[in-house]
């Protein structure tokens, strides 16, 4: 073996130690929890604290996701947070689309300032919006109800999704939109034809952010919310835990039909949403 074929070798193994199998211990470090949750959504809830620890489930039963669905109302959690994070990302999306086409593409008096507000607005904690906003809701009549959850998860990502949007937006050349204008469409027509197309990677981005970040909140959920029949995921999952036990089998269940809709979102728009992401990096 010659001098440069050793310094090659030495290379390869340093790269091995030093990338790789650090890679590959984060990557076990993650993903344990997920595995653990897994198996103990499949074991009785006999043999989970018995020693030693069993990292395979035996005997193999589907009890804990039957027991749920049917005894303890998690069906109905669960269509309850597909409506209200349903609804409220597409409204998010969609009026995040129109106003950041409105930041990219207009010169109005106030810009500089509105901009700077919806970035200040994300500075702020969720809870510190919570008392004004129960106020509002109670004034208005919709407490206890999925609508004040809509719009609160709506209008709290709006300006994340609408600064995103703006980023997007200004990558598109508005000599596109000239031309689709001067063959006779309307602004509104050359904006669903000729921007949102094109920014599609980063529609997906908005909205994935929108849809995981509604399907997981709890604290707004657990404020707004005292009526069983609106829980959300987050609270049915709550409910799982006692004061004296915890029922670990049903809450690992729980956890792994949330898991579920997330997992496959992303498993459909991982393509748009990475490629959405690094533009609006470099557009933005």
């Amino acid at each position: 073996m010659t001098y440069g074929q050793k310094k090659k070798l030495k290379k390869r193994i340093f790269r091995i130690v030093a990338v790789n199998i650090p890679l590959i211990l984060l990557f076990l470090l993650i993903m344990f929890p997920i595995y653990w949750t897994v198996v103990t959504s499949f074991k009785e809830e006999s043999s989970m604290l018995q020693l030693p620890i069993k990292y395979w489930p035996s005997p193999f039963t589907f009890d804990n996701y039957k027991y749920i669905w049917e005894n303890m109302g998690f069906d109905h959690y669960f269509f309850n947070s597909v409506f209200v994070t349903g609804v409220s990302t597409i409204a998010c999306t969609i009026i995040s689309i129109f106003g950041g086409y409105a930041i990219a593409r207009y010169k109005f008096k106030g810009k500089g300032v509105s901009y700077l507000i919806l970035l200040v607005s994300q500075m702020f904690p969720g809870v510190v919006l919570m008392i004004p906003l129960f106020v509002i809701f109670k004034n208005m009549g919709i407490v206890n109800s999925p609508y004040s959850l809509i719009l609160t998860y709506a209008t709290v990502r709006i300006p994340f999704c609408m600064i995103m949007m703006s980023g997007f937006v200004a990558g598109v050349s508005p000599a596109l939109e000239e031309a689709a204008q001067i063959d006779g469409c309307s602004i509104l027509q050359s904006i669903f034809k000729i921007v949102v197309p094109t920014i599609a990677p980063g529609i997906v981005a908005a909205g994935a952010f929108s849809f995981v970040s509604s399907w997981n909140e709890y604290v707004y959920a657990f404020t707004f919310l005292s009526k069983e029949k609106y829980f959300t995921l987050p609270i049915g999952l709550r409910l799982m835990q006692g004061e004296f036990t915890v029922a670990y089998g049903c809450l690992a269940a729980g956890c792994v039909m949330a898991l579920i809709p997330v997992l496959l979102l992303f498993a459909y728009i991982q393509k748009y949403l990475v490629s959405g992401l690094s533009s609006g990096a470099v557009k933005g």
